[in-house]
């Protein structure tokens, strides 16, 4: 370390986990082959254990969309005598067939996003991007997000409390945050959120109360891993850890994420945004919307 000192800023990677495991069925489909959009040659093929942009460990997946995987990493760029750090990986497919350059366009707002007005109200309320790099798949490259870990979504969240209802006085304070959130990214960044079935409690997540249970759920994916699906073309689909159990303490902090379909909103648009009941009228007549 002497002779060469910028090893000391680098965590030593993890040898794969020598844990036995067990196999799901091949023929059962599981976590991203149920989505419509899948196709094996579009999604990066991530293995648990693997460094990604010499940087970033795999450690375990978190979940999965329709066009992405979702991971969370170790941070090896820091010093060897800090306590762990980890990221949430986002690794979009590349399907332009299903929608051209997704993750360019995510990209891109996030990167606007982050940039914007700091001291809005609003902005702790939006995921910021703190990485991005590309890799190769076997049918291209990939466009790969890097963000902080968040607990789970506001829908997850609020099973927490007996019937699924939120006390008000937490309610209350989220809606604010909400609002702020959207406030921030229209006046300040001229960004609507535009998915499809409206900005839902889904895109909407809780941060973590406590970062030692992302080092508690990484131990428990080495010592005792989930069920694997082990594929005839070599691939490996990973069952999602989703679940960091009850809460340890109530934040009620969270972040409005999932700008894949984001659009610039001072210039007119069109098309068919939002679910059918949220509609708003100018949509509903294919006059364009925007913020005017």
């Amino acid at each position: 370390m002497l002779m060469h000192p910028s090893k000391a800023f680098r965590q030593s990677p993890w040898a794969f986990s020598s844990a036995l495991l067990s196999r799901i069925d091949p023929s059962l489909l599981v976590e991203e082959e149920n989505s419509p959009y899948y196709e094996p040659a579009y999604f990066y093929p991530t293995r648990i254990g693997e460094i990604l942009n010499d940087r970033y460990q795999i450690a375990t997946k978190l979940g999965h969309g329709s066009r992405s995987s979702v991971w969370l990493a170790r941070n090896l760029h820091q010093w060897r005598w800090s306590n762990e750090r980890y990221v949430a990986l986002k690794i979009n497919s590349n399907n332009t067939h299903v929608r051209k350059t997704a993750g360019s366009v995510e990209l891109e707002v996030l990167r606007h996003i982050t940039r914007a007005n700091r001291q809005h109200k609003g902005w702790r309320f939006v995921r910021k991007l703190l990485d991005s790099f590309s890799i190769q798949g076997i049918s291209g490259s990939h466009v790969c997000l890097v963000f902080e870990p968040l607990r789970e979504s506001l829908g997850k969240y609020c099973q927490r409390w007996e019937d699924g209802v939120m006390p008000p006085e937490i309610f209350k304070i989220i809606l604010q945050e909400i609002l702020q959130a959207l406030d921030y990214l229209h006046t300040e960044c001229h960004i609507i959120h535009t998915e499809t079935t409206d900005l839902k409690p889904d895109n909407i997540m809780v941060r973590l109360e406590d970062r030692e249970l992302l080092s508690q759920d990484t131990r428990d994916e080495f010592e005792n891993p989930l069920p694997q699906k082990h594929c005839n073309d070599g691939r490996i689909i990973y069952l999602s850890c989703k679940n960091y159990g009850p809460l340890k303490h109530i934040i009620g902090l969270i972040e409005a994420v999932d700008f894949d379909l984001a659009v610039q909103g001072d210039i007119l648009q069109d098309g068919c945004i939002q679910a059918e009941v949220y509609r708003a009228p100018e949509v509903i007549l294919d006059r364009g919307y925007g913020i005017f």
